[in-house]
């Protein structure tokens, strides 16, 4: 793993961690997860694309578990969901989970014009990783607090990555290419959270 913080060098080595990502399995319709999680765990994870209901609600958490738990009563083994989210400071933390209907309707950039428009451009991107097993759950939590920017740039990531700079960064997401946006991004620190959790989980 990349050293990017306090938060950044977690036992990834761990014998129980790895015993219990790699008996999981990532449900995920979304590609560039699978692909940052690969990255992010340095070994091959097992992915399930199934459609899984989704509750409407601005509680990142809340809308995890669920997945998680309807994600484990659909194929009857360990799995891991992960809820990612978009908090703007000028709508008070919405649209939250909420974002990707956002981003349907009216794209990357016009999230941003509308935050600026609002008169701040802050935002925090948020992730929770959820693993499930049946009887409990291990989560995994990260954050990164940022501001939005115009015109989207950069030519890597996906989703919002090009309107999103986070603090203290040159470029956004997208121009920080995958090193930098593992190292400090909201979805990296959830994965190795979720590391520490599991390397003393019983």
């Amino acid at each position: 793993m990349n050293a990017g913080g306090p938060d950044s060098d977690p036992d990834t080595g761990s014998d129980r961690a790895r015993r219990r990502i790699g008996g999981a399995v990532l449900v995920t319709g979304n590609p560039n997860k699978v692909r940052e999680a690969q990255r992010l765990c340095g070994f091959p994870v097992e992915h399930a694309d199934i459609e899984l209901p989704e509750i409407q609600s601005t509680s990142l958490a809340e809308v995890a578990h669920e997945k998680a738990r309807t994600a484990w009563r659909r194929l009857k083994r360990p799995v891991i969901v992960e809820e990612t989210g978009l908090e703007l400071v000028a709508m008070n933390g919405f649209p939250g989970p909420l974002v990707k209907w956002m981003l349907d309707a009216i794209g990357a950039d016009g999230i941003a014009r509308t935050a600026h428009a609002l008169g701040d451009a802050r935002a925090a991107a948020v992730s929770i990783l959820v693993l499930h097993d049946g009887s409990s759950s291990c989560i995994g939590a990260g954050r990164t607090e940022g501001e939005l920017v115009l015109p989207p740039r950069g030519d890597h990531g996906f989703g919002w990555d090009p309107v999103f700079r986070p603090d203290g960064e040159p470029g956004t997401y997208a121009e920080l290419g995958d090193r930098r946006k593992d190292e400090i991004g909201h979805r990296g620190r959830a994965w190795r959270a979720l590391f520490r959790q599991l390397s003393c989980w019983q």
